[in-house]
């Protein structure tokens, strides 16, 4: 993909997971300073690669689930995380000795900052999960049908979660997006193993914010 046109889709998704609003030409015009007609073309290529949409309503675009697995797999430069989030993990670790309510206490802290759920597999029959509040207040789940349909994720996840670990791999965090995802495709999920043979996933919107939680994901298995 030529440079300007992945610069453009790595704008697109980074606004619109922030914002949750689809983005305007005009913002990428500001912001690049290239003219509107050069913008306006990029994003149509972008849109008949099927890596940007727009809703109906509104000119602005959005990402498709192709975008955003192309931002994942081709755009994002994974960062250290924020050093007060290392500290809070740090002090969990170095205040609580039982490993599982470390576990728990981590995806709690997780779950908060990123207004996702997070799951810990112990081991196939013994599961946590917490965050789902934070979940369903995001705004792609004001909607009673989608709230419905992501909340059948914790109905079955405990039956799903053999088909995570056929999938992921040792060495790095893995994110499912959208119709690849087996815990269902209106959500996405990063998730890695950690020391002892569990598993922690954070579960949220195809609007994630990756990179902050692949970074999160790495943290935790260097350290537990």
């Amino acid at each position: 993909m030529e440079e300007r046109k992945k610069q453009l889709l790595e704008l697109v998704v980074e606004q619109y997971i922030a914002t949750a609003e689809p983005v305007s030409s005009k913002m990428l015009v500001d912001y690049l300073g290239v003219s509107g007609a050069t913008i306006r073309n990029e994003l149509r290529a972008l849109e008949q690669q099927g890596l940007l949409t727009h809703p109906h309503t509104s000119a602005g675009r959005i990402p498709t689930e192709q975008g955003y697995k192309y931002y994942v797999q081709e755009i994002l430069q994974i960062a250290d995380p924020a050093a007060e989030v290392v500290a809070a993990v740090e002090q969990i670790v170095s205040t609580q000795k039982d490993r599982k309510n470390v576990l728990k206490s981590i995806a709690k802290h997780i779950a908060e900052k990123s207004g996702n759920a997070v799951m810990i597999a112990f081991d196939r029959t013994s599961v946590y999960y917490t965050g789902m509040s934070y979940l369903f207040s995001q705004p792609e789940f004001l909607d009673a049908g989608r709230t419905v349909q992501v909340s059948a994720v914790f109905d079955h996840c405990e039956d799903r979660l053999h088909m995570i670990e056929e999938l992921i791999e040792e060495a790095h965090p893995k994110t499912f997006i959208g119709q690849e995802n087996p815990l269902g495709g209106a959500c996405a999920t990063v998730v890695t193993r950690l020391g002892n043979g569990e598993m922690i996933l954070c579960i949220g919107p195809l609007r994630m914010n990756y990179a902050e939680t692949i970074s999160f994901m790495h943290h935790l298995k260097h350290i537990l």
